[in-house]
C-alpha cells in the first residue's frame, strides 16, 4: 500500500486507534489514488485533511485527538467529500491529483511532491460530542 504512516491516533470510542491507508498509484500522471480511514467511530461524519507539512499538536479545538499535520491545511469538504462513516466505521475518498485543497484554494499535486494526509471524525465520549483523528499518512508521488 502506498505511504507511510506516522504520528500515532488516540483511540476513540471504539476503544480502537483509527488508521489511515491508500490505495492505487502514487504517480500524478495516473492520477488514481485513493485515501481510507478505518477504525473509525461508527456512523459519524468524516473528512480528510491534507498538508505538506506535519505537525504535532494534542486536542486541538477540545477535540480528543491528536492534529498530525502543520502549516496551511487543506479539507476535503467539497460536494460528496464529507462521508458518514456507517455500520462499518470506515471511508474512502479517490482523489483528484489535480484539485488538492490548501487554505489558498486547490493546487495540482507535481511529480516529487511529499503530502500528508489525516481523517478527522466526528465522535461521542460519555455523551459529549468531541471529534477524533487518524494517524497521520506521508505519501511521495512521482
Amino acid at each position: 500500500a502506498p505511504g507511510t504512516n506516522y504520528c500515532a491516533a488516540n483511540p476513540n470510542s471504539t476503544g480502537q486507534a483509527a488508521r489511515m491507508s491508500a490505495a492505487g498509484s502514487t504517480s500524478v500522471s495516473a492520477n488514481q489514488f485513493t485515501l481510507m480511514a478505518g477504525d473509525l467511530p461508527v456512523n459519524s461524519f468524516a473528512f480528510f485533511l491534507t498538508s505538506q507539512m506535519q505537525g504535532f499538536v494534542t486536542n486541538p479545538g477540545g477535540s480528543a485527538g491528536t492534529l498530525c499535520l502543520g502549516g496551511g491545511i487543506g479539507r476535503y469538504v467539497g460536494a460528496g467529500q464529507i462521508q458518514n462513516s456507517g455500520g462499518s466505521g470506515e471511508v474512502t475518498l479517490a482523489l483528484d491529483l489535480t484539485q488538492t485543497p490548501t487554505p489558498v484554494g486547490l493546487v495540482p499535486v507535481t511529480p516529487g511532491d511529499t503530502w500528508n494526509f489525516q481523517c478527522w471524525v466526528r465522535d461521542a465520549v460519555g455523551g459529549q460530542a468531541t471529534s477524533n483523528f487518524t494517524d497521520g499518512l506521508e505519501v511521495t508521488f512521482l
